[in-house]
Order: C-alpha cells, then structure tokens, then sequence
C-alpha cells in the first residue's frame, strides 16, 4: 500500500518573547490558512489522516486549519520537537529515526507532520537521501511504496490561495 508523508515547517511564529512557546504571528496563521486550502485542493477528503505535531504551539496552531476540515485530531509527539539546549546530535538524529519507524507501523493513508527548521531535514535526508532547507510554511510531499519518492517540494510557502 503506498502511503503519502507530508512534512511541514510550522507557519510564522510570533516573536514578542522567543523564550516563550507563543504560538502563530498574523503572518502565520495566514499561512496556515493557505495550507488548509493547499491541502483541500491537492487531496479529497482522505480515507485515513493522521495528523502529528511537534509539543510547540506554533505547530499544533499550524496543522489546526487543516484539522477543522472534518474535526481531525492532532497528536502531539514529542519525538517531533526541535533540538533541545544539551541534546546531542546523535541522540536528536535518534529521535528523527524514531519517529520515521513510528510512522512506518502506521496504516493511515496519509500522515501531516508539523515541525521545525532543525528536525526536517534530517527526517528527509534519512528517507531520500536529499538536503533541503525549509522556510517557514514549506512543505514537502513523499510517497512512500517500499522506498521513498519525492512528489512536491515548496521550501517557501507563499499564500497561493489566500482571497
């Protein structure tokens, strides 16, 4: 069975207090908005969805939209947040690759992962074997039937459909 992996780079956060975990700026929620509209024209409403975001408001806050499409809920893991003061890399890429097996098991048809600009690429990097950066708001679409395959890539999220 071919699934689809959607990876997200949470929207615009707010910046007032950066030690905080504030979630969108305008900008961003704007974003999320277009997301949900990117999402709603590239994919009918899916079978199974899976929803997975990093523990940060700005990520959950980002897949919200998209999850208000047929009241969806999104699971927090953990393995998605960024990379912590004092966490090695190894015991971060550890992370990365816990989560890939996590999503492996999984049977939903497609699954939405919201993080951040550290995590990303490393997830893509160990299922495709590519660097990539993304901006806030970028997607990246894999299908996955036994290996993985690059379908969309938009590393800088522009409000496309936004009226």
């Amino acid at each position: 069975m071919a699934k689809t992996l959607i990876f997200i780079r949470h929207a615009h956060r707010d910046t007032t207090n950066r030690a905080k975990d504030n979630g969108l700026s305008e900008k961003g929620k704007m974003q999320a908005r277009s997301l949900k509209k990117y999402f709603s024209a590239r994919f009918e409403q899916p079978e199974s969805l899976w929803l997975v975001s990093s523990p940060k408001k700005r990520c959950q806050e980002t897949l919200a939209p998209i999850a208000s499409i047929d009241s969806y809920d999104i699971d927090i893991n953990p393995d998605l947040d960024e990379q912590s003061a004092g966490e090695g890399l190894q015991k971060f890429e550890q992370r990365v690759q816990h989560f890939i097996q996590e999503w492996h098991r999984m049977p939903q048809e497609i699954t939405i992962v919201c993080s951040h600009g550290d995590w990303l690429p490393i997830a893509v990097y160990h299922l495709l074997g590519l660097r990539c950066d993304f901006k806030k708001g970028g997607w990246l679409e894999l299908e996955w039937d036994g290996s993985a395959q690059l379908k969309w890539f938009i590393p800088t999220f522009k409000p496309f459909f936004e009226s």
